[in-house]
C-alpha cells in the first residue's frame, strides 16, 4: 500500500471575528425551588399554576421569609440572643 500524502492548505485570510453577543440580563436567581412552591399553590387549591405565576410566588415568598427572619433576627437580638428560637419567628409573623 502506497501512503498518500495530503498536503495541508494554510489560509492566509485573517480569522473572522464573530459578532459579540450582547448580554442578556439574568433572571434573578433564587434559593427557593420552583417545584417546591408549586406544589406549596397546588395543595393549597391551585389547580395549575404558570411559569410567570410560580417565578412571582417564589420571589415573593423569598421577600417575605427575608423580612420574617429580619424580625426574628432583631427579637432574638433583643433578648440578648444570636440564635433565632421558634418563640422568634412566632412574634415576628405576629409583627408582620
Amino acid at each position: 500500500m502506497a501512503k498518500q500524502s495530503v498536503a495541508k492548505q494554510v489560509s492566509t485570510q485573517k480569522p473572522v471575528k464573530s459578532a459579540q453577543k450582547t448580554k442578556q440580563p439574568t433572571a434573578k436567581t433564587t434559593d427557593l425551588p420552583i417545584a417546591a412552591v408549586v406544589r406549596i399553590a397546588k395543595a393549597n387549591g391551585a389547580e395549575r399554576v404558570g411559569s410567570d405565576g410560580a417565578a412571582t410566588l417564589v420571589m415573593m415568598a423569598e421577600d417575605y421569609i427575608g423580612k420574617l427572619a429580619n424580625e426574628a433576627n432583631k427579637l432574638a437580638a433583643h433578648a440578648g440572643r444570636k440564635t433565632i428560637k421558634e418563640e422568634d419567628v412566632e412574634m415576628a409573623a405576629q409583627n408582620l
